[in-house]
C-alpha cells in the first residue's frame, strides 16, 4: 500500500494494567505517526506513557475518561484511539502548561508557533487543516481557552473535550490527579493542543438531540467564574428552573434535570448549559460558565438515536464518507443512555460511523465551549 494511501489505524485494548495495554497499543499501531487515546479512569497515564516512550512511541497523547469509545462501542473500562499516518497527516503538538492563565495573546504566539512547524520540510504542502483540544475539566477554563484558539485559527475547523471522571465517579479521582498524558509524561491542570495537516478534508459537526422552549429565562445573579447561578428572573435560580422542567420536588437532584439543560443560542445554532450540582440554598452549578444577562431557554429531548441518525446523515451530505469520526460526547448524555436503555443502539450508530473518541465533561466546538452534545470531527476517507 503506498504511503498516500496508509489507512488511519484504531485502537481498542482491555488490558489490566497499563504495562499490558501499552502492548497492544504498540501492536495497533505500527510505522510512524501521531498517536491520540482515550484511557477509562482505571489507568496510570503517567505509568502507560512511560511504557511507550520506552519503546520509542513518543508522539502520544491522551485523556482520562469515564467511558471511552471505539470499535466496541462505549467502554466502562479500556483504552481507544487512533493513529494517524505520517503519509497524510503532520501534526503539531504542544502543551499548555497553565490553562488558568491562557489567552489572547498565547493562542496568537501557539498558533503561529505551530503553523511554522507545518509549513517546514518535504511535508509542508497538505492541503486540509484542522485543530484538536484535549483539556483538564478541572480548572473550568476551557471557555477561554476555545475561544482564544478558535479566534486565532479563524475558521479552521476545532474540537475538543473536558477530560475528567468526576461525573461517574465524583469520588473515584482524587482531585488534582492527571488526566492528560502528553509525550510521554502526564498531566494535570493543562491542555493538549494538536494542529494537523491532512491530505484529505476534515469538518467539524456540534450536534444535540434537544429542543429549545419558546418561552426565554434570563440569568439575573452569577458567577462566571465558578460556573454557579444564583438567580434566575430575579428569583432563586432552583425554583424558576425547577418550575420550567415541571419538577415537583422541593429540592430535585441534578440527575432529574439532565433531560432538560438550559439552551442559549448563538448565531443560527443553539447550545445546552448541563447543571453539575445543587446547593441547599438553590444556588445551581453549571458545566459552563453563565454570565448575568444572559438569555436562555429550557430544553426538551427529543428521540437521542433519530437525532444521532440525521446528525451523521447531515456529515455524510457535507464531505462523503469519512474514515473516521473523533467524537466527544457528553457524560451527561452518556449517563443519560444508559438510565435509558439507548446504549446498545446509540453504539451501534457510533461504531457504523467509525466513532472513536471519550465521554467529556465539556465539549470544544470551534470558539464555544458546549455541554449537552455530541461533538466531533470527520475525517473524510482519501478519494
Amino acid at each position: 500500500m503506498s504511503g498516500a494511501r496508509a489507512p488511519i489505524l484504531t485502537v481498542s485494548t482491555c488490558a489490566a494494567d497499563a504495562a499490558a495495554a501499552a502492548q497492544d497499543i504498540l501492536k495497533a499501531t505500527p510505522g510512524k505517526g501521531f498517536t491520540v487515546l482515550f484511557c477509562t479512569a482505571g489507568y496510570d497515564l503517567g505509568r502507560l506513557g512511560r511504557a511507550l516512550a520506552a519503546k520509542g512511541r513518543k508522539d502520544v497523547a491522551a485523556a482520562a475518561t469515564s467511558r471511552a469509545i471505539g470499535r466496541e462501542g462505549f467502554l466502562a473500562h479500556g483504552i481507544t484511539g487512533f493513529h494517524l499516518p505520517a503519509a497524510r497527516f503532520k501534526v503539531a503538538d504542544a502543551i499548555i502548561d497553565n490553562v488558568k492563565s491562557f489567552g489572547l495573546a498565547d493562542a496568537r504566539a501557539l498558533v503561529r508557533r505551530l503553523r511554522g512547524r507545518l509549513a517546514r520540510g518535504a511535508d509542508a504542502a497538505l492541503p486540509h487543516l484542522f485543530g484538536m483540544l484535549l483539556v483538564d475539566a478541572e480548572p473550568r477554563c476551557e471557555e477561554r481557552v476555545i475561544a482564544a484558539l478558535g479566534t486565532e485559527l479563524g475558521g479552521v475547523p476545532v474540537a475538543g473535550g473536558s477530560a475528567g471522571d468526576v461525573y461517574f465517579n465524583p469520588r473515584g479521582q482524587k482531585p488534582g490527579s492527571p488526566r492528560l498524558m502528553h509525550r510521554g509524561r502526564a498531566r494535570r491542570g493543562a491542555a493538549v493542543f494538536c494542529l494537523v495537516a491532512s491530505a484529505d478534508p476534515v469538518h467539524a459537526f456540534s450536534h444535540s438531540h434537544h429542543i429549545p422552549g419558546r418561552r426565554r429565562f434570563v440569568i439575573t445573579a452569577a458567577d462566571p467564574e465558578r460556573r454557579l447561578v444564583h438567580e434566575i428572573n430575579g428569583r432563586n435560580a432552583l425554583k424558576v428552573y425547577a418550575a420550567a422542567c415541571g419538577l415537583k420536588s422541593v429540592a430535585p437532584a441534578a440527575a432529574a434535570f439532565a433531560p432538560y439543560p438550559l439552551m442559549m443560542r448563538m448565531g443560527d445554532q443553539y447550545f445546552a448549559r448541563g447543571m453539575q450540582r445543587v446547593y441547599e440554598d438553590g444556588t445551581i452549578e453549571f458545566a459552563c460558565a453563565m454570565e448575568p444577562g444572559l438569555v436562555v431557554t429550557v430544553a426538551r429531548p427529543a428521540d437521542m438515536v433519530a437525532k444521532l441518525k440525521e446528525s451523521f446523515a447531515n456529515m455524510r451530505s457535507a464531505m462523503g464518507r469519512t474514515e473516521l469520526v473523533i467524537g466527544f460526547e457528553c457524560a451527561a448524555r452518556t449517563a443519560y443512555m444508559e438510565q435509558a436503555g439507548l446504549t446498545p443502539a446509540i453504539s451501534a450508530q457510533l461504531v457504523a460511523h467509525d466513532v472513536v473518541g471519550f465521554s467529556t465533561l465539556g465539549e470544544q466546538f470551534n470558539t464555544i465551549h458546549a455541554n449537552n452534545s455530541f461533538t466531533c470531527l470527520g475525517v473524510a476517507s482519501p478519494r
